[in-house]
This record gives C-alpha cells, structure tokens and sequence, in this order.
C-alpha cells in the first residue's frame, strides 16, 4: 500500500521516538541502552548533541559526546529532544493541500505533544505515550501529502470556511483521513494502543469514552486557542469531566507546557 510504503521512507527520528518511549518506560533501562538506540542514527546523535549544547539549556561547559548528553538531560528529556527532532524533521517541506506551513505543522506538533504530557501526568496517565500522541499526531496528514505528491494528483486546496470538515474533505480526495492513516501506520511501529487509539478517534471524542481521547481534543483545542492550529482545527474549552482533570490541573498544565514548549521550540531554531 502507497500510504504505509511512504511511511517507511520518514526519516529517523519518528520511528525511533516509539522505541525511545519503550525504553524510557522500563525500569531496567539505563543509559546504555538510551545510547545504543540513539547511535543507530549518526545524524540524529549529532543533532541532539547541538541541542542539548543549545542556550536553551544554558550549559556552563559543552558537552561532547551523547553518553554525557543522556547522563546530563536525562532520560525523559532526551524523549522530549528526539520527539522535538521528529517534529523537525517531519516538517521538511510544507503542507500545501492543506494549507500548513512547516513552521506551523513543527510549532502544532510541540505544542500538542508539551500539552498532553502535562496533561497526562496529572490524569495518571503514560506522560511519554502522551507526548508521543500530541507529535505524531499530524503524520497521517503529511502521508497524504506526500502520497498525492507521488502520484501527481491535482487536489483542490481545503479551506476551513465552514462548508466541509477536515477529515470529509480528505476521505473525498483521498479515500480515505488522516487520523485513520496515523493509527494504522503507528500502529505497524508497535506504539502503545493508546496511542493508536487517541490519535485514530480523538476528532469524535464526543462519542467516546476513553480519557486519552478526550485529553488529546482538549489539547488541540487549546493550541488553537493559542494560535498554533492546524486546518480543521477548532478552538476554545470543553467541560473537564472526561478527561480526569480538575480546573486547577488544567491551568497548571497550561503553563508548564507553555514554558516546556518553549524551550524546545528554541532549541531546534
């Protein structure tokens, strides 16, 4: 199939942050094994070494080598990088069918992925799942791109005036949508089945039940707010029942994803 063979052209960084997210969850892990998975890119460790070496980080002596870097950010950190990296390299080319500039489709990606992880850690939830979810979010968006790109089909631009939905204007063009295509290729990379099912259902949360699902709207919702919204996209608020967090939870999440995406959008400029 075109759409999973595009899949597996991606670049590194993805597919290793599914991995990453294994490791960083198991107890056992050490640092050895961050490394031995990070070294499998010599790209991605020279990347992540000028990130961590960033004046986002503020570091007083440079570090030179990734088993430093591991030992220094720490594990969840260096989860936060690679899914930062991923975005990057995700966001190569723009969206034009769409209607998503690169910075816009990276700066989205961030945004989600800051948001679901604070989310998640006060909703009891898997927080590097819920990271992996708000970044990877937008992929199967960016699979159909590339599929029409490949095929040189002449797709009429969408247009969030209201007329058609998102996902009814890309079943039209395509057959199929997005967040279909997403849960099946993450799917395929083994990713947690939350995260599978988060990203497949979360645009009729209405008609769900899973918290997950409701916590990856909220936070769509909320990057809209802020003006980092991708076509389809609709801001403003929802009641907090379904998502197992308070009112104070969600503020407090707020802002500790504001100031988290913000250093990692400045370390990948």
């Amino acid at each position: 199939m075109l759409l999973l063979d595009l899949a597996q052209q991606l670049p590194a960084a993805p597919r290793l942050l599914a991995e990453l997210g294994r490791l960083v969850r198991a107890p056992q892990t050490d640092a050895a094994d961050i490394v031995a998975l990070l070294r499998r890119d010599a790209a991605l460790v020279a990347r992540l070494l000028r990130m961590a070496n960033s004046a986002a980080y503020a570091r007083a002596m440079p570090i030179g080598a990734i088993e430093d870097a591991v030992v220094a950010v720490g594990f969840g950190e260096v989860h936060r990088l690679v899914g930062a990296l991923a975005s990057v390299q995700l966001a190569d080319t723009p969206l034009p069918r769409h209607g998503v500039s690169g910075a816009r489709y990276r700066e989205n990606a961030l945004f989600v992925a800051t948001l679901m992880e604070e989310f998640a850690q006060r909703a009891k939830l898997d927080a590097h799942a819920c990271y992996t979810i708000g970044l990877l979010r937008g992929l199967g968006m960016l699979i159909l791109e590339r599929a029409a790109a490949r095929e040189h089909r002449t797709i009429p631009p969408f247009h969030a005036g209201g007329e058609e939905s998102l996902t009814a204007w890309q079943q039209r063009c395509w057959g199929t949508d997005g967040w279909h295509v997403g849960a099946a290729i993450l799917g395929q990379w083994h990713l947690p089945p939350e995260v599978v099912l988060a990203i497949e259902h979360h645009a009729e949360a209405s008609v769900r039940t899973e918290p997950v699902v409701h916590l990856l709207d909220l936070a769509v919702k909320v990057a809209a707010q802020n003006g980092y919204g991708l076509p389809g996209d609709q801001p403003g608020l929802q009641e907090l029942t379904a998502t197992g967090l308070t009112s104070d939870q969600f503020h407090g999440a707020v802002e500790r994803a504001e100031e988290t995406f913000v250093r990692l959008r400045a370390s990948v400029v």
